[in-house]
């Protein structure tokens, strides 16, 4: 436990240390009497070494034998040999009772049992609320918040308040902050699926996830692919993308973390304490990397709104253009986030449904080095994204910006029949070659404002491999509107970056395109929403286009 927590539960430093240093059975001889010394006088710290070796337990039960689990050393006699508990406690605490002996005695107990009894507690838990209660079970958790969200599985659309037993929670987007009985909270981020599994555990197929575990609820483990996290009363987020690794990042307390082996065991776990972050990943040769602590890399609270108010409700439109034409560039074109070498009179316009102030409009247009990009948006919260390029550049829409999907193979033709392997859903699907074809090309644009860069983010085919964040070769301009309601963008992205240098697009060509603008809050962090344009109208809605290359737009070259 970090000295943090421990300080906020009126325990000392000391003392934690102390504990920790007993169950690993590592105390010396003078720090054998100052525990003592320390349990005999303070009811409070014999309370808090009990929960302590709750936590060992817990370990031993997650990740097999611990240090814990060893047979115990041979401790220094203290003062009062042979001595054993009497029935008056005021007595006790002023003779020299030898409290270290009897934890020591109890100690094999605490750790073997330990995990027992909480799968006998769980399942006991379990019979009495389907056996006493079938008619109306507790839930398991509660939605006690959410922002923007848009789900993709059986439950439907989210709520406060809306009770979740065991199973499944699949976001395409938004945020969701789930409650569950035991008091520990998950604010999911999508895309993202979760599945809940019982009150001290549950398992992140994908996306992020913060978790704020009161000491109540102490124990409670986020499993992953990769890689199990053992809280130990604490925050800490997790991530986990469609490559192989989980991110772990502590804001408060600690955690243990483990990476899973190819045969799907734990391996031996690492403490991670506030203020660090790590990546575990089996398949790498170090299997535990430690990661720069970024604050902004996870969505740690929701803002207050109230009940029913749109503002919880994510920003969306009805397509209208299901085609962008895109001229060549008639004269050179200077990247500052003016405009005035455009043909205004072709771009493509559009507004979210009900939301005149969020809007864009934009257009393209390309010679033989570059494909150019310009767009002006309409957004309330301009150019305040915090998603740190650095760390999170594959994640750069949720603050705010622009993504563009295309084909650059004109033998793909149009529509593209190129889909993505849904690793969302929980369904991965066996891929083609040409869902795999890297002339598909993901751009994600956006302004850092802590940084102060403007942004690109490309990755490729419909898997998104071969990611790059500011990759060189690309120009890049963003400019605030003077009423700071909006912002104007402007790019120039080399055919080599979008795999077409030795056979660009050319005039007569009719391949595919898609725009997706996004909006956050005031944060810069939380997404609201996002309009979708230039889109197959032969194709079933959907909410995000990502995912299958068949419901892009024409992109029509002149």
């Amino acid at each position: 436990m970090s000295h943090e927590l421990l300080t906020e539960h009126g325990v000392t430093p000391e003392l934690a240390g102390l504990a920790e240093k007993f169950y690993l059975q590592a105390l010396s001889e003078p720090e054998n009497r100052r525990l003592n010394d320390l349990l005999r006088d303070d009811g409070k710290a014999r309370s808090f070494l009990l929960a302590y070796g709750s936590i060992h337990a817990r370990l031993s039960w997650e990740y097999g034998p611990t240090l814990a689990d060893k047979p115990l050393a041979q401790l220094s006699r203290v003062e009062d040999e042979g001595c054993h508990p009497r029935p008056d406690r005021s007595n006790q605490e002023a003779s020299g009772f030898n409290w270290l002996a009897w934890f020591s005695q109890r100690r094999p107990l605490l750790v073997r049992l330990g995990g027992a009894f909480a799968v006998l507690a769980l399942g006991l838990g379990v019979f009495l609320v389907t056996r006493l209660r079938p008619s109306q079970p507790e839930p398991l958790a509660v939605v006690t918040r959410c922002l923007g969200v848009q789900t993709a599985d059986s439950r439907g659309d989210l709520r406060s308040g809306q009770g979740l037993g065991p199973g499944r929670l699949t976001l395409e987007a938004g945020t969701v902050e789930v409650t569950i009985q035991n008091g520990a909270r998950i604010l999911l981020e999508g895309p993202a699926t979760l599945e809940l599994l019982t009150p001290l555990r549950a398992y992140l197929q994908a996306g992020r996830a913060v978790v704020h575990v009161p000491e109540a609820a102490s124990g409670f483990v986020i499993e992953t692919r990769d890689a199990n996290v053992l809280d130990v009363g604490t925050e800490f987020g997790v991530k986990v993308g469609p490559d192989r690794g989980t991110e772990v990042q502590v804001y408060q307390g600690s955690v243990f973390t483990a990476a899973k082996s190819a045969a799907g065991r734990t391996n031996s776990p690492q403490r991670l304490l506030a203020g660090s972050a790590a990546r575990l990943d089996p398949d790498a040769t170090e299997m535990f990397q430690t990661l720069p602590f970024a604050p902004d890399r996870f969505v740690r609270q929701l803002p207050e709104t109230k009940a029913g108010s749109k503002d919880t409700l994510p920003l969306s439109n009805q397509p209208r253009w299901d085609r962008i034409e895109i001229m060549p560039a008639s004269q050179p074109v200077a990247i500052d986030g003016n405009l005035s070498e455009w043909d205004r009179q072709r771009m493509f316009r559009s507004q979210c449904d009900g939301a005149k102030d969020h809007g864009v409009e934009g257009a393209l247009m390309y010679d033989a080095d570059y494909l150019y990009l310009g767009a002006h948006v309409a957004d309330p919260a301009p150019m305040r994204n915090v998603i740190d390029p650095a760390t999170d550049g594959d994640a750069g829409w949720k603050g705010g910006g622009l993504q563009v999907r295309l084909s650059t193979d004109r033998a793909l033709g149009w529509p593209v029949d190129a889909n993505a392997d849904i690793y969302y859903q929980g369904q991965p699907m066996t891929q083609r070659p040409q869902d795999l074809n890297e002339r598909i090309v993901h751009l994600t644009l956006w302004h850092h404002a802590p940084g102060q860069k403007d942004c690109l983010h490309v990755s490729y085919g419909m898997d998104f491999h071969g990611g790059q964040t500011n990759p060189s070769g690309y120009r890049a301009a963003f400019r605030k509107d003077a009423d700071e309601r909006g912002y104007t963008l402007e790019y120039a992205i080399p055919w080599a970056l979008l795999k077409a240098q030795a056979d660009p697009p050319r005039a007569g060509d009719i391949l595919a395109a898609t725009w997706t603008v996004h909006w956050s809050d005031d944060s810069g962090r939380r997404w609201r929403g996002q309009l979708v344009e230039i889109r197959n109208p032969s194709e079933p809605p959907r909410n995000n286009p990502w995912d299958r290359a068949a419901g892009w737009g024409k992109a029509m070259y002149r």
